[in-house]
């Protein structure tokens, strides 16, 4: 009986543990890039195996657009550099499809 007691109080700690650690993952997921790949660089990589990584990480980074939406203003500078786009300003009167990717 007291086998399963010690076991049962072990068996609570982990599963304590393991959602700190769970909670953890999560909160650092939802930093900024720079400051999620700074922290993440120092992560074993078991941590990665044990820890459900890719459901996490689409639930933290998904956003709240949704089709239909209007898109968030940003600019970025154009390829040659020679000048930056505006999103508002260039295209506030017509539908826009942003398309992100890699090309190369």
């Amino acid at each position: 009986m007291r086998f399963l007691k010690v076991a049962g109080a072990v068996l609570g700690i982990c599963v304590l543990l393991y959602g700190v650690l769970l909670a953890g993952l999560y909160w650092i997921m939802r930093q900024p890039l720079d400051r999620f790949g700074a922290i993440m660089k120092h992560m074993p990589d078991v941590a990665i195996v044990v820890l459900p990584f890719r459901p996490m990480w689409t639930s933290a980074r998904a956003g709240s657009l949704r089709p239909g939406d209007m898109a968030p203003d940003f600019d970025l500078p154009t390829v040659d550099h020679a000048r930056r786009v505006r999103i508002a300003e260039e295209y506030n009167v017509r539908p826009v499809v942003l398309i992100f990717g890699s090309y190369s």
